[in-house]
This record gives structure tokens, sequence and C-alpha cells, in this order.
């Protein structure tokens, strides 16, 4: 919100109520907590994370394009290769270069 005035940032489309979404087509993906208006001295809400589709057909092809992207995810494919690797207690999303993954780089580099 920005003030008092209240921002829908949700691209949409909206219905006016869940029980409009057919069943089969939503998919729920995490829960959180998050504090009203991030303010922990204020009541904790229960944040739910879902996907909704016009039909079940689109949901089995929004899982499948998940399941292909999570093969292709660097992190995993850096260290499967042995490419690199990433130490949280280092700071999240800081790569080690592994000596393989240094001369991709480098090769990367020298090309740009």
């Amino acid at each position: 919100s920005i003030g008092e005035e209240w921002w829908d940032l949700c691209a949409g489309p909206h219905v006016e109520s869940t029980g409009q979404l057919p069943k089969k087509a939503i998919q729920l993906q995490s829960v959180a907590g998050a504090y009203w208006r991030g303010d922990e001295k204020r009541e904790m809400l229960q944040r739910i994370y879902a996907t909704a589709w016009k039909d079940p057909k689109q949901l089995k092809q929004y899982k499948r394009m998940l399941e292909e992207a999570k093969k292709r995810d660097h992190r995993t494919l850096g260290k499967k290769l042995d490419l690199f690797s990433i130490q949280e207690d280092a700071g999240g999303g800081l790569v080690f270069w592994h000596p393989k993954g240094s001369t991709i780089r480098r090769k990367i580099e020298d090309f740009w």
C-alpha cells in the first residue's frame, strides 16, 4: 500500500470466489507466516501461495514445465558437474568456482 491506499499487485485474472475455480486445477505451493504490514508487534497472518488454472490440463502442463526447469537449475547442474559450489555461510548466492567451472567462466568472459 502507499499511505492508506491499497494497490493490488496481482495481474489477475480475478474471480469473485475461489469456489468458481476448478478444484482439480489448483495446487498449493507453500504457506508462510507474515506480520500485518511487516510489524512484528501485530498479529501474524497466514500467507498461502497457490496457483490456479483454467482446467486440470493447464495445471499438468505447468507442473511439467516446472519439472523441466528443475532439471536445468544452474545450482543443481553446477554441483553435479563439479563446476562450482555455493556455501550459504559465506553468503547466499556467492559462487566458489572449481577448476572446471573457472575454465568455462573464462571462456565465456573471453567470448563477450
